[in-house]
């Protein structure tokens, strides 16, 4: 990959301060709270509903307007704008030479002047010839040497697994990566649902996937962002497209907020609560680990307890799930497709699962579809209440690609909500005269850890006496501060029922304490 040895933003930082009337500082209180216990897609989609409603700005004269904003550097007293694109200084009192210019191609919607167009949070003021060089080419890290550089931007053929097919892409400084890669994130957040075309700059997404980013390009923006921290340049320019624009970039001051969606953290569940923590936080303490195994390749028939319920079928067709042995190794096969696609809504139920006591659970499994006509529309997964008999989807985190009956993991599925119930894991499958896909699985797990300690209110030790519960409130002595199991810090006022660490310097050790 091609490197420059140049460290923009250290260099400008220390000759330079953000031009913005008004210094937000911080998100405000309360601005993601609808973000909090949501996991997969539902988490996308409230990422979405926060920033999506904002206040569109003209493109042109207006842009430059809000530029002012938020891409404005002062040096020895003079206003320029802040170029990621060449090192070039510009002053504020006019632009030539430079463009606005969208970082995610306006030509990847077919050129459409909507929202997206105008939405500041990826528009930059450019210079105009690198604007030209780079093109509409995907973000990637170049092989080898670039056919065009300034120092800033650089244009070349990708290295091997990116690229999405195109011939060229577009690689940014080094210290830029992340800014980008946040702004990506933001726009295929934010307008998952205008008309992304669907062949010839369809490098980086994939607009029939509701996570939109292709594998590739999400695991790039990921590294990105990662290898290239939120800095004061992007906070800053937060608070002005807050000012401007009346929204923010989620992905800017929640920088875990992606593992969560496309990385790592996939499928569990998010919390606002010590989303930015660092240091070295308490690792949790663990109960006992339940594994349920079902669904094992080496079973030549279906485990004993799984049931199977017909909803409805076509006339002529006698069920829909079944389990199959191909070259040794066993499935279960869901399909309606007898002479053609028919119509079928049905079932396939694992055995009850008692997640009383339990303080975490997670479901996966490996899956495979040829065909996928219509299967990520109509099938899923799903968790029944055994007691009120209510039915909840799941998201899961990864599907199968199509073309080939290649298995997939799953991803893992949090199942945290229905901790203190008996549930049951379902696979629904669901098709229509349009499509009746056939939908493999195969080697499912079902993980549930065990609370370590009984249910009641603070474990006995030797600083417990300087905590108590009120409610489902913990209140603690100055300097103390109180951790999830999942080892984020919480505010201790208004907590789900769970076991959380308080830790303070001075105590001998943590104290355990249980919100029932």
């Amino acid at each position: 990959m091609f490197k420059i040895k140049t460290n923009l933003k250290s260099a400008t930082l220390a000759m330079m301060a953000l031009c913005s009337a008004t210094a937000w500082a911080s998100y405000p209180d309360g601005y993601y709270d609808s973000l909090d216990g949501k996991s997969g897609l539902d988490l996308k989609r409230a990422v979405k509903a926060v920033a999506a409603d904002h206040k569109a700005i003209s493109y042109g004269t207006s842009t430059w307007n809000a530029f002012r904003s938020t891409d404005v550097i002062t040096l020895n007293g003079e206003d320029y704008w802040w170029d990621m694109y060449s090192s070039n200084r510009v002053r504020t009192n006019g632009h030539d030479g430079m463009n606005i210019e969208h970082s995610v191609a306006n030509s990847w919607w077919g050129k459409t002047k909507n929202d997206a167009y105008k939405d500041i949070v990826h528009l930059n003021p450019s210079d105009a010839a690198a604007n030209s060089r780079k093109s509409n080419y995907p973000l990637s890290e170049i092989a080898g040497e670039p056919t065009w550089t300034n120092g800033v931007t650089s244009v070349g053929r990708p290295v091997s697994g990116q690229g999405g097919g195109s011939s060229y892409v577009f690689e940014p400084h080094d210290d830029y990566k992340g800014d980008f890669a946040r702004a990506f994130m933001y726009m295929f957040t934010i307008y998952d649902d205008i008309s992304w075309k669907t062949s010839n700059t369809n490098w980086m997404y994939n607009p029939s996937d509701p996570y939109l980013l292709k594998d590739w390009a999400a695991d790039l923006l990921l590294k990105w962002s990662r290898n290239d921290p939120v800095s004061d340049k992007e906070r800053g320019r937060n608070d002005g497209i807050q000012k401007e624009q009346q929204n923010r970039n989620p992905f800017i001051d929640l920088p875990d907020l992606a593992e969560y969606i496309w990385g790592s953290k996939r499928g569990e569940v998010y919390h606002v609560d010590g989303a930015q923590g660092g240091g070295d936080d308490p690792q949790p303490p663990h109960g006992d680990t339940t594994t349920y195994d079902w669904l094992s390749e080496t079973n030549t028939e279906i485990d004993g307890d799984w049931t199977f319920e017909n909803v409805s079928l076509d006339d002529g067709l006698d069920y829909v799930w079944s389990w199959k042995v191909y070259n040794g190794k066993g499935y279960l096969n869901g399909s309606a497709y007898v002479n053609g696609p028919k119509t079928a809504y049905a079932y396939a139920w694992s055995p009850e699962v008692d997640l009383n006591g339990m303080q975490s659970a997670t479901l996966s499994f490996s899956h495979a579809a040829k065909f996928q006509a219509n299967m990520r529309e109509l099938c899923g997964v799903v968790v029944k209440d055994v007691k009120t008999g209510e039915i909840h989807q799941l998201d899961a985190p990864q599907w199968p690609a199509a073309g080939s009956w290649a298995f997939t993991s799953s991803g893992d599925m949090d199942l945290s909500r229905f901790i203190g119930d008996k549930v049951s894991v379902g696979l629904r499958y669901e098709s229509n005269a349009s499509g009746a896909d056939t939908w493999e699985i195969r080697d499912m797990k079902l993980t549930a850890v065990a609370i370590p300690v009984s249910i009641g209110t603070v474990e006995d030790s030797d600083d417990s006496f300087l905590v108590e519960v009120w409610g489902n409130s913990i209140l603690v002595p100055e300097g103390a501060r109180v951790f999830d199991m999942n080892g984020r810090e919480v505010s201790g006022d208004n907590l789900q029922k769970g076991i959380y660490i308080v830790v303070k310097p001075g105590f001998k050790k943590a104290v355990k304490v249980s919100i029932i």
